[in-house]
Formats: structure tokens, sequence, C-alpha cells
């Protein structure tokens, strides 16, 4: 049906959402990184420390549940209590827990400044009295590192000097002549005595290990051992240096190759501390030894390049999406469809962005700030544009609410047409209005479609009880156009025309059929009150006048207008008719001297007679519609 169709097109037209206005990717987590590894609080990487806790190893408290003064607390007394060899973990972790928590803070703070000004533009973030003492507690760290890396770096001098003494030491054992005992014994207390001398500096240490190793294998050489005690000795180093070569081709085997690489280095220090083997198994196992050391350097290499590599494709990727984020500023949408457009674009860049690994870290920190300086400019022009449209929403949310109301008047009418049309205006006038405030939207198009449902479905009621009172009005116009049909005529001519009267009579009182059916029913209810009066002899004029009495006599007396009209539309046709009668007779006479004047007179004469019995009949009719009245 017609309120139907209506009614779904309607539903179709709910007015789109706009989406909020706040960034909807989270940069967090990689602000908190860059922030946490700026140069200030970066560690110098040629700073060498040798302790095995130097690693970063697992915090002893949650940090993530303190607060920015509390993990300052924790950071000191750690500084007060702690080796520094013990602190590298516990400041990253605290390190990193402070700036989660700042770059939150400061994210608010940002937010409240466009929500109270409209605009980021001017917004500057105010001194940070906290992270000022992050920095300078993290400068105390560096100074303690820096402080134990020179002690260290000096003991490393010192013991570069007594292994130094301990060479020239052995060189002197290869030149004695005494008991071969005491010999043995005084080449065992200077292996000792090396084993027990920690590091050497870097540039010196292979070198310094090499002329120990060689005046090692010298002794062995040269000064006669027992060759039992000899053999034993090789065989205990030889079985040493081989597991250290089975370690490290299992270091092969890793995934983690800086951890591999670091291993290494024990194991080479390891070997260092090793004596010789025989000389047969030297070099072969050294190769081994080497060939491994070579495989693991070259995959530990290999992964830094391939890192350098994949930042670099990074750095450029990153180069791209910062382009595309700021041809989006280009231009200045107008319309919220093209704003939610452009938006949808970023927001889809901001998750790209979000999957690419980083970048080399040089330029880690400037490219995140070109990308975030393009993303902030664009949420800040977007925030202007929506901050300009307050008013306007407000103006469309009053509009909508006063189409709810008239909407809400009409819901109750049983003017089924006439307010169908009023309404299907309405909601083409909904259509044209703009977006409302999204807190009200959802409310104000209920309300609209609540009133706009009532009246749809309360019509629907109707025309569904109406459709089954047209099936019964059909049928009963069938039967009455067989009664009419079978009606035997009386010697009675009054009581004949009484029953046509009675059937016109019952024929408009029965009402409305189906459309589809109302051309056949009228035309056979024609035909059959027709040959009623044919065979009854009645004049077209006693059944004008009967059909018409009917008519009035089935009309409300309320339709007022429409028998008004009625009654205009005979005076006018009496009117019309009277003049034309007048016409005539004043031009009766001049037909007489003209050819065929005898037939033009009585053709004339015929006009004037039937336009006559027409007044008579139209005279007669008002009558009628007076006495009704």
């Amino acid at each position: 049906m017609e309120s139907q169709e209506i009614h779904n097109e309607y539903f179709e037209g709910k007015e789109a959402d706009i989406q909020p206005l706040q960034e909807m990717v989270d940069f967090s987590e990689e602000e908190t990184q860059l922030a946490a590894s700026s140069d200030e609080l970066q560690i110098d990487d040629n700073e060498s420390i040798d302790d095995a806790d130097d690693e970063l190893a697992s915090p002893t408290v949650a940090y993530d549940g303190l607060s920015r003064s509390e993990l300052l607390d924790a950071l000191a007394k750690l500084l007060d209590e702690k080796s520094v060899q013990e602190l590298k973990g516990e400041v990253e972790a605290i390190k990193v827990a402070f700036y989660k928590k700042f770059t939150m803070e400061q994210d608010l703070l940002r937010r409240e400044f466009a929500e109270q000004n409209g605009s980021l533009e001017a917004f500057v973030l105010p001194d940070d009295a906290l992270e000022t003492t992050l920095k300078e507690l993290f400068a105390r760290y560096k100074k303690m590192r820096a402080d134990l890396a020179a002690k260290l770096e000096q003991e490393r001098e010192d013991n570069l000097a007594q292994k130094l003494i301990i060479i020239e030491e052995l060189k002197r054992l290869l030149e004695r002549q005494d008991n071969f005992n005491t010999v043995f014994s005084d080449f065992k207390q200077l292996q000792a005595r090396w084993r027990a001398i920690g590091a050497v500096p870097q540039p010196k240490q292979k070198e310094v290990w090499e002329v120990y190793n060689y005046n090692v294998e010298k002794f062995y050489d040269v000064v006669k051992i027992n060759k039992e005690l000899r053999e034993l000795d090789f065989k205990k180093n030889f079985e040493l240096k081989q597991l250290l070569c089975e370690k490290t081709e299992e270091l092969l085997l890793k995934d983690d190759v800086v951890k591999a690489f670091r291993e290494l280095q024990k194991f080479h220090e390891q070997w260092r501390d090793i004596g010789p083997v025989a000389a047969e198994f030297r070099d072969s196992l050294w190769e081994r030894f080497k060939n491994a050391t070579t495989q693991i350097n070259k995959k530990h290499t290999d992964y830094f390049e391939q890192q350098k590599v994949e930042q670099q494709n990074n750095w450029r990727l990153k180069q791209a999406l910062c382009e595309k984020a700021e041809e989006l500023l280009i231009t200045t949408p107008l319309q919220v469809k093209e704003w939610n457009e452009k938006m949808q674009l970023l927001l889809d860049l901001q998750k790209m962005w979000k999957t690419i690994g980083a970048a080399p870290r040089k330029e880690s920190n400037k490219i995140f700030h070109r990308f975030r300086v393009a993303c902030n400019a664009f949420f800040d022009a977007r925030r202007t544009f929506f901050s300009e449209q307050k008013a306007e929403l407000q103006h469309n949310l009053q509009q909508k609410l006063d189409l709810c109301a008239q909407a809400e008047l009409l819901s109750e009418s049983d003017d089924w047409k006439k307010t169908t049309e009023e309404l299907v205006k309405l909601q083409a006038q909904w259509k044209t209005i703009g977006p409302v405030p999204h807190k009200h939207s959802d409310a104000v198009w209920k309300r609209f479609r609540a009133a706009c449902n009532k009246f749809f479905d309360h019509k629907k009621e109707h025309f569904a009880t109406q459709d089954a009172r047209y099936d019964e009005n059909l049928k009963k116009k069938e039967e009455l156009i067989v009664e009419i049909q079978s009606f035997a005529a009386t010697d009675n001519p009054s009581d004949n025309l009484s029953a046509i009267k009675e059937f016109q009579h019952r024929w408009m009182e029965i009402g409305y059929v189906p459309l589809k059916h109302k051309e056949r029913l009228q035309k056979g209810y024609r035909e059959a009150i027709d040959a009623l009066f044919e065979a009854l002899h009645v004049s077209d004029t006693d059944r004008q006048l009967i059909s018409f009495k009917t008519r009035i006599a089935s009309s409300s007396k309320s339709d007022r207008g429409q028998i008004s009209h009625e009654r205009d539309k005979l005076l006018q046709n009496l009117r019309r008719l009277e003049g034309d009668i007048q016409l005539w007779e004043n031009n009766i006479g001049f037909f007489a001297h003209s050819k065929n004047a005898e037939k033009l007179v009585q053709d004339v004469k015929s006009n004037i007679e039937k336009a006559r019995r027409e007044a008579s009949v139209i005279v007669q009719k008002l009558k009628l519609l007076d006495s009704n009245t």
C-alpha cells in the first residue's frame, strides 16, 4: 500500500552520524619510546663496563603502578643504594614508565586546550619540573657509569701491565735449567696468575693474548716436561676447547643472533684462558673454533646490516606517509562528508604507520615529529570547522524538533490522503536539514520516526479493515444487480417507481468496492436500471429526477460544500439555457426570409422545446436541493 512504501522510504533516509572529533589511532607507545630515547637520556654506546648485570634485566618493581613523583623517588633511592652494574634494567624501566605517564598528561592538556579554545595553534606545553628532575637523576646515573668506566679502564691498563710482566717471566722461565718439577710448578703459578687478572684494554686484548699463548705453547715444546704429565695437560685442554667448539657451533642454531654474539665473546675469553693442546690438534681445533666464530660474526654483522636496510626502507615509507598526510592539508573541505572522508584517509595512514618498523635512530624523532605535526594540523583544522558548525547544528536541531511537533500533531489525524501528503513533505524537509549535535541525533530521530510510524500504522490498520469492507460491498452490489435484473414489475406504476428508487438508494448506501471492479459493476448496474426504466416506460426526465433525488437523499447533510457546488452548477446551466431560449426566440423571425426557412424554423423550435425541458428538469432539481437542505 501507499503508506507502507512511504514508511520504508523514510527509514532509508536516516541521517548519518558525524564521526567523533578525536584521533582514533594511539601513538602513545611510540611517543613514550621516542621521548625516553632522547640524547639526554641515552647511555654512551662506547662506554665499556665489564659486568654481567649490565643487560636489561627484569625490573624488581612494577613501576607502571607508580606516579611520576614516586618514580623519581624510586630512581633516587636506587642510585643511592645499588651498584651501577645492577641499575641499567631498573633505570630503563623507570624511564619508560615515567614518559608513558608524561605523554598521557601532555595529550590530556592538548585536548583540554582544544576543547576550550577550538584550536591547538596557540598551545604551548608548560615546563615540567618533574621531567627536569628525571634528567638530573639520569645525568647523575650517567656520571656514575662514566666514573666506573674510567675506573675499569684504569684497571684494564693495570691488568695489561701485570700480564706483560707475566709474559716476561714466562720467557725467562723458558731459559731456566732448574729441576723440572720446580719449573713446571712455577709455570702453573704463572698461568694461575694470568687467569686471575681481569680484562685488558680492548685494542690490546688480541695482541697480548697471542704473545702469551705463543710462549705457553713454546714452553710445552721446549721445556722437557714429563710426557705423561704433558699429555694429561694437553688432553684436559683439548677436551675443554673441544667443548667450547661444540658450544660455539650450537650458537649457530640460535635465533637471537645478538645474544649468540655476546655468548661467543665469553667463549673466546674462556678459550684464551685454556692452555695449549697437542701440536697435531692445535691448527684443526683452532680452525673449527674460528670457523664457527666467523659464521656467528657474519650472522651478527648481516643482522645489523639487514636492520640498517630495513630501517632505511621504513624511513622512506614513513616519508611517503608524511607527504600523503601533508597533501590532505592542501585544500580545506567545506562539507561534513568531505571532512569525514579525509579523516578516514588520515586514520588509514596512521594505521599504516603503526605497521611500519623503526627508522634509523637519528631520523626517528624527526620523521615522527613531521608526521604528528601534519596529523595535529589536520585534526586542529577539523576541530575548528566543527566548532564553527555548533550554531548550525543547534539550528538544525531546532528545525527538526519543530518537525517532530508537527508530525506528532498529524499523527492523530484520520484524513488519510491529506495527512499522508503533509507527512511526506515533512519527511522530505527533514532530509534537507543538516546534521544535529551528536548527543541529540538518535533521540530526535526516534521522536520523529515514532510520530510518522504512529500515523502510518493507523492508516495501514484502517485500510486493512477497509479492504475487507470493499470485498463485502463488492459481493452486495453483485447481488443487487442480479436482484434488479430479476425484478418483476407490478401493475401499479407508483410501486414500480418506488422499487427503482429503493434499488438506487441501496446501491448508493452500499459504498465503495475494490477499484479494479468499479467500472464493471457500474456498467452492469447502469444497464440493469436502464433496462428496468425501459420496461416500465419511464421518461428521461423522470429518470433523471429519480436518480438525482436518490443521490441527494444519500448524500450527507453535513456535506454542505458539495450541495452548494451542485446548486451553483445547476444555476449556471439554467441561466445558459434561458439565454439560449431567449436568443432563439428573438431570432426566429429572421429565418422566415431564408432559403429552406420552414426547416430552419422547425429546427430552432425543436431546440427551444428541448432547452425548455432541460430547464424544467433543472428547476425541479433545484427544488429538490432546497427541500433537502
